[in-house]
């Protein structure tokens, strides 16, 4: 990836300087702000309700995606606790449900990364899924922690118009961006 990337800008198809989110992923670990720290300890409990709240706030379904990563999230801590209790009391026949409950957890996290590639498209934010994907794997309270301060940056508002008339109104801009190119090239 980070090959790609440098490629990407030497060749000129990624602004290094384009838009980013407000709070990097090490953020919470690296500075001494106190919201950073509270948000990364609330994100570890209560994910699904922050990715809720994000998707509300960015008018994007809300309540399905929120419902079946919580669902995930239960399972996953649930089906841990229950292997864990498997290793200290031989009675129960469970064996390997870790292995179910890491499934649980991949699908937590594919929602996680939807829901951040969604916003980075809007927001024109530099990156691509399989970023999105290993940073929800790894560190999914901070990429929450982005998707909740990432509209706060420097006031930036999503690149895709909001109205019933937004489809429309993108292939439009698409169009004049087309014939702006090919005009470009021509002279």
């Amino acid at each position: 990836m980070a090959t790609w990337r440098a490629l990407a800008m030497e060749c000129g198809d990624l602004n290094p300087y384009g838009p980013d989110f407000a709070v990097s992923l090490v953020d919470p670990f690296s500075t001494m702000r106190p919201k950073l720290w509270f948000g990364f300890i609330k994100n570890l409990f209560i994910t699904p309700m922050s990715l809720y709240d994000v998707l509300k706030r960015h008018k994007m379904s809300a309540l399905g995606p929120a419902i079946i990563a919580g669902v995930c999230w239960v399972a996953w801590i649930a089906l841990i606790i229950t292997e864990i209790i498997y290793i200290y009391d031989d009675t129960l026949k469970l064996k390997g449900i870790y292995a179910l409950a890491w499934v649980f957890y991949l699908g937590f996290v594919t929602i996680v990364t939807a829901t951040r590639a969604n916003i980075r498209s809007n927001y024109g934010i530099n990156g691509n899924p399989i970023e999105d994907f290993f940073a929800a794997l790894f560190v999914y309270p901070c990429v929450m922690i982005q998707l909740e301060t990432v509209s706060e940056k420097n006031g930036l508002a999503p690149l895709m118009p909001d109205g019933p008339d937004s489809a429309l109104n993108y292939s439009d801009v698409m169009k004049n961006r087309s014939h702006e190119n090919a005009a470009e090239t021509i002279a």
